[in-house]
Order: C-alpha cells, then structure tokens, then sequence
C-alpha cells in the first residue's frame, strides 16, 4: 500500500460481503496534504484501492459501513486549506460500489450556531454503524471555541443518514453530560434497542477519563458509565486509564471484550493494556493483562482485538524496546487470547530498528484475521525516512501455543516467567484458568522470605510488581491451598 500512494494510514477495517472481503478507511500522505484512501481486500488476499483527491482541499476518512444494498458509505473530515489540516470544518460523505467506484458523494459543513469544526488531533472523531431501521448512523466528535477561556471544547453530535447520504436527522447532546475527546466503539447493546459508545476524554472521574455512553433509539444520551470503578476506584496509588476501545462482539449473550489502555503510577513514560470481559452493566467477569514483554507498550491506536470465533481473540499492540522512550526501537505483539481470556499464545514482528505497529483489526469468514502493520525509520529532518504499510493476515495455528501449561495427562509443564532478567512487572504463567485464589512466595537465595501474599491473577498469568526487590537471584513458588502451581528463579536487575 505504500508503495503505491505514499504514507497510508487506516482508521477503520470492518468485515462485508458476508466476510468474504474487508474494506479499509483512512487516508494517505504523499502528496504533501491528507487525500482519502479506501481499499477493499479479499480473504485471497487480492485487493483494490481507491485515493479520492478533493481539488483545493485536504480529506481523511475515518469509518465505514456497508448497505443493505452492497454499496459501502465512507465517512471523513475536509477542509479547503491544504496547510492547515488541523480544523476541518467540512464532513465528507461518499457512497461507492463494489468496484470502489463513486455513487454519490456529499460536504456537509459543521460551521453553525454548534459547532465550529473538528479539532483533528489524530483521534477517532467519526464512528458509524447500521441502524435497526436500515438507517446509517454516525458519532461525530466536533468542536465549539470558548471565548472566555480561549480554548476549544468537544462535544458529541449524532447524524442519521438515508442510503442516498441525505441527512434525516441531527442530534446535538448537551456537552456538560456528553464529551469526548475520541471514539473507540458505537455498538447496540444485546436485547436492546439501546446503542454503546465508547468514548475518551468524556464528563468522567478524574478529569476526563474514559467511559462508556448509553444511547438511546432517538439518540440522544440517556445513561454513562466509567471503567475507573474497574481498578477500584479513584487513588492517587493506582494506574489511571487514559482511554478504553472495545472489540464490540457480544460473547454468551451479554458479555462483551473492552480494552482499558493504562499509564503506570510514578512511570508516566509506562503504559500497558489490560483486556476485561464485561457484561452490558460493566461487572467484570475476566480481565487480562497483556504483558509488555521486553519494554514498555506503546499503542498509537490502542490495542486492536479481533474474534476469530467465537472462543477466540486476537490481540494487537506495540512496544518501546528502550523503557523511557516510546520513539526508539519497537516491537508489534500479536497475542492470541480465548474467550475467558486466558493468554494462549503470543508472535512478535520487528524489522531490524525500525519503528513498528499495528492497526485496527477485523476477520474474514475463513478465520482469518487481518490488521494493517506499518513500519518506519529515520525521520523527515534525517534524509528520506523508510516507510512501509502492508496488510497482514493471520490464522490461529500461525501463533505458538506457548501457554497451555497443563498437559492432557495432567502433568504441570515448566513455563518461564518473563521479562527475566526483569527491574519491574515480572509475568508467571500458571496456565489453570479454574484457580480463583493463589498465593505468590519469592524467597532470596539465602532462604529469606520477600513475599508471601495471595495475589490477584489475570487469565492464567500472575503479575508482581518487582521494583522494591534488591538487586540478585530469586526463588518463587506459587500454590493453590496444598498444591504447588509454579516455581522458578528470575533475576532482578
């Protein structure tokens, strides 16, 4: 893809045509200003593409959905100064057909007694989705400037849309109950007629946070909801939830995958993604730390998650390989994930010392899962950068199982804990998903005793905060009641 335009970024994938293809929105850079980009991939792996240049002005597309007849509705942001992309004041609105040819296309501009423009930071600002009635139903994120404090605030309009692109109705939502500052998920609620809206930088606890809105069939907000709740509530001891995305696949009837998307206490520069399964009244019933392997992670996007089936998850994120820098060499992880959210497995991709991450996410009919992975290095002020964009897919039997530590016969398997050597988070794969309690025993190698303490699991990984070890060798041992779980050595530096 990159190659063929420039640099191409994709803000949504999304499965159509019955899973036999997936269709891709977002926009390439390669002629010094935003154009539109649209690529339509089949589970062959065959595709086409499609870059829409708006003469005099520049466009990004943000999201997608299919109709009722076949055709695909893009959504985007534009606006006629090429030079400054940071407040468009128009949306986009194009219906194309199968062939990515253009059926009808609409500018609808923002510019009124609302709203002023969207303030583009980089963040999901357009969601859509298909309405029950057979209507297309889109979120928009948009701005209004504030005199007296001198600053833009964000707010939330919802948009509803007939197949031809003309505009049904309009609904702006008081912005003291309904904010954002980006969009993860706009999904219905199972047996209900009620919509999800994931949001960041929403009217949440503290300042800002992220949180959840319910939204009902006139569109209009009746009900939010935080994650902070989900750590145990607000304390200056615990990691803060910067954002929260959701897969938006309901599991056994009321349960869905959110991704809640941390920065460590203390480490600002630390982040790390947990995933927790949730029924539509946010009680957790599984939640998984995704380990940040060699370093810190770091998420552009946030973390991707797409089913293959409905027993199982891939997960998708990004990691510094230099603790303090987000900017220095990085790996992508793919984890895959069942629906207990147990950790099965884990690939890593890295190429040489370029930077590297992965996009959205969505799966083909076959099984397959397909995510954008981009990879750079160098930078616009150090002579012409490497750059590459390429889609990837991936199967289930492409990722090593390397955390099904229980054997059929019954026999416990040795699993390394990691990172080890490890100076924080060290991970102990334990590998039985029906042990609800554990207590966790480090020991030095003069026999003395660390830690003895029952300790909370995430899917079939125990994690330990480390920093307050010396320096040296230690022995862990993890049991359940009488039973031995785990036991190993790791190494603090």
């Amino acid at each position: 893809m990159a190659g063929e335009y420039g640099k191409c970024f994709l803000k949504e994938l999304v499965t159509v045509d019955e899973g036999d293809f997936v269709i891709g929105a977002g926009f390439v850079n390669g002629t010094g200003h935003p154009n539109g980009f649209i690529v339509r991939v089949g589970k062959d792996g065959n595709y086409s593409s499609r870059k829409v240049n708006l003469p005099g002005m520049m466009l990004q597309y943000q999201t997608v959905v299919q109709l009722d007849n076949g055709n695909y509705m893009v959504f985007g942001m534009c606006e006629d100064s090429l030079w400054n992309p940071l407040y468009p004041r128009y949306l986009r609105l194009d219906v194309l057909d199968s062939q990515l040819e253009s059926v009808s296309s609409r500018t609808y501009s923002i510019d009124d007694e609302v709203f002023d423009c969207f303030v583009n930071s980089g963040c999901l600002l357009l969601k859509s989705t298909r309405s029950k009635r057979g209507t297309t139903l889109l979120a928009a994120v948009l701005s209004y400037y504030v005199e007296q404090q001198a600053y833009y605030r964000d707010a939330v309009r919802f948009y509803e849309f007939d197949d031809n692109g003309d505009i049904i109705q309009i609904v702006d939502n008081d912005s003291n109950v309904a904010r954002a500052s980006s969009i993860g998920k706009f999904v219905y609620e199972p047996h209900s007629d009620n919509l999800l809206m994931t949001v960041s930088g929403g009217i949440f606890p503290p300042n800002s946070g992220p949180g959840v809105y319910v939204v009902d069939s006139g569109l209009n907000i009746v009900g939010k909801t935080n994650l902070v709740h989900v750590q145990g509530g607000v304390s200056p001891d615990l990691d803060h939830i910067d954002k929260i995305t959701c897969d938006g696949r309901w599991m056994e009837g009321d349960c869905m995958v959110f991704d809640a998307m941390y920065y460590l206490h203390h480490r600002q520069s630390f982040t790390y993604h947990t995933l927790y399964k949730m029924d539509s009244a946010l009680n957790v019933h599984a939640e998984l730390r995704l380990p940040p392997y060699d370093s810190c992670m770091y998420c552009p996007e946030g973390t991707s998650t797409a089913y293959i089936d409905d027993t199982t998850i891939f997960a998708f994120t990004s990691c510094s390989l230099t603790l303090y820098s987000c900017y220095n060499e990085q790996q992508a992880n793919l984890y895959l994930v069942d629906k207990h959210l147990n950790l099965l497995g884990r690939k890593t991709i890295r190429k040489d010392d370029a930077i590297c991450h992965f996009g959205p996410s969505t799966v083909f009919s076959d099984g397959g899962c397909v995510v954008p992975f981009y990879s750079q290095n160098g930078t616009y002020y150090s002579g012409e950068p490497f750059y590459n964009a390429e889609l990837m897919k991936f199967r289930r039997e492409d990722i090593e199982i390397t955390w099904d530590v229980v054997k059929e016969n019954g026999m416990k398997t040795l699993v390394s804990p990691y990172p080890n050597p490890t100076s924080g988070i060290l991970n102990i794969p334990i590998g039985d998903a029906d042990i609800h309690s554990t207590t966790l025993q480090i020991f030095d190698m003069k026999g003395g005793k660390w830690l003895d303490k029952t300790i909370d699991k995430h899917g079939n990984l125990i994690t330990v905060d480390t920093r307050n070890l010396e320096t040296g060798l230690y022995v862990y041992k993890v049991v359940s009641g009488s039973r031995e779980i785990a036991s190993g050595k790791f190494i603090k530096e």
